[in-house]
C-alpha cells in the first residue's frame, strides 16, 4: 500500500513538474502589442515607448503573471492612455487594448490649471490661470478637490464630484457637442424652497444664457434633457410674456437680447404625486431679473 502510494504521488508530482515546465517554456511571454481602439493625436506613435512603461516580465509564464501592475504604470507614464484591458492571447502574447484620453474639464488649483479627462484623471499640468477657447476644455469651478497637489497620470480626489459628462452622453451629445454649448460649469450648496442645502449646477453657454440645475444629484440625466430642450428653443420665446399672467407688452415682453443672457432654473418636483420621474419644473427669468 505505501509502495503504490509512493507511485501515485511520483507521478503526480511528474505531471506536476511537465506542467510547471510548460508553464514557463511554452507559454512564457514573448511579445507585447498595442492596439488602439480609439484614433489617437498626443500618443500617435509612441507605441513602443508604452509597452516599455509597463514593465512586462518577459520570459514569465502569461498563465501566472498580473496585469494590475503593468497597466497602472502605463497609465502613470502617459497620463493620455486609457487601458481598456490587456489581453492574453496563448502561447505567449500580450496585447494591451487603450484608448486616448480627451481633455474635458480645465479645473484651476494653486495658480495652475489641471487638464482632466472626464474620470478627472489629470492629462497635463499648466502654469498660471485657464485661458478659455471654444473647443478646448471646459472651465469647471467649485470642486472641492482633496490632493490639489496631484501629478499628471493621477485622478484627482472630489468631494462634490458630479457626472455630468455621461449625463449629456445619454442625452446624445457627445464631447465636441459639449464643448460647443457649454462655456464654464460651476457646482456649490443653495438653498432650496423649503430651506435645505443641495448641490446646484450652472453652466454657462456660449450663446450668453445660464443655465442652473437644481438638486443636481437627482436625476440628472432628465435636467439635462431638459436643459438641451431649451437650450435648443430658447428663441421661440421672442415676443412672448415673461409673466404669463401679465399681458405681453412693455418690459413684460421677451426680446432677443433678453434671452440672450436668460437665467434658465431647472429643479425635480418636491412632490412626484402627479407627475412622471422625467418631469421638471423649468422657469426662465431675465438676468437682471430675481426669482
Amino acid at each position: 500500500m505505501k509502495k503504490k502510494l509512493l507511485i501515485i504521488l511520483g507521478a503526480l508530482g511528474g505531471f506536476i513538474a511537465v506542467c510547471l515546465i510548460l508553464c514557463f517554456t511554452l507559454f512564457s511571454l514573448k511579445t507585447v502589442e498595442v492596439d488602439f481602439r480609439t484614433s489617437t493625436s498626443v500618443i500617435t506613435g509612441q507605441a513602443e515607448e508604452i509597452i516599455k512603461s509597463g514593465e512586462f516580465g518577459y520570459g514569465g509564464s502569461v498563465i501566472f503573471m498580473g496585469k494590475k501592475n503593468p497597466a497602472a504604470k502605463i497609465e502613470k507614464s502617459f497620463p493620455y492612455i486609457k487601458v481598456i484591458n490587456i489581453e492574453t492571447v496563448f502561447p505567449s502574447k500580450y496585447i494591451i487594448h487603450c484608448s486616448e484620453r480627451q481633455q474635458v474639464y480645465a479645473i484651476e488649483l494653486n495658480d495652475k490649471t489641471y487638464i482632466c479627462d472626464e474620470d478627472f484623471k489629470v492629462l497635463e499640468i499648466k502654469d498660471g490661470r485657464y485661458e478659455d477657447v471654444e473647443s478646448s476644455a471646459i472651465l469647471f469651478k467649485g470642486l472641492r478637490v482633496k490632493n490639489a497637489n496631484a501629478l499628471a497620470g493621477e485622478f484627482l480626489e472630489i468631494d462634490n464630484k458630479v457626472d455630468l459628462y455621461s449625463s449629456f452622453i445619454k442625452n446624445n451629445r457627445l464631447l465636441h457637442e459639449q464643448k460647443a454649448i457649454i462655456k464654464s460649469i460651476e457646482t456649490g450648496l443653495m438653498k432650496n424652497d423649503i430651506n435645505k442645502e443641495e448641490q446646484y449646477i450652472s453652466l454657462q453657454t456660449y450663446s450668453g444664457q445660464t443655465f442652473i440645475l437644481k438638486n443636481a444629484v437627482d436625476r440628472l440625466d432628465f435636467k439635462v434633457m431638459h436643459m438641451l430642450n431649451v437650450y435648443s428653443q430658447i428663441y421661440s420665446l421672442i415676443g412672448k410674456a415673461i409673466d404669463r399672467e401679465k399681458p405681453a407688452e412693455g418690459d413684460n415682453v421677451w426680446t432677443k437680447e433678453k434671452l440672450d443672457t436668460a437665467r434658465v432654473e431647472i429643479r425635480s418636483f418636491y412632490l412626484q404625486e402627479g407627475h412622471e420621474e422625467s418631469d421638471m419644473r423649468i422657469d426662465i427669468y431675465p438676468q437682471n431679473m430675481d426669482n
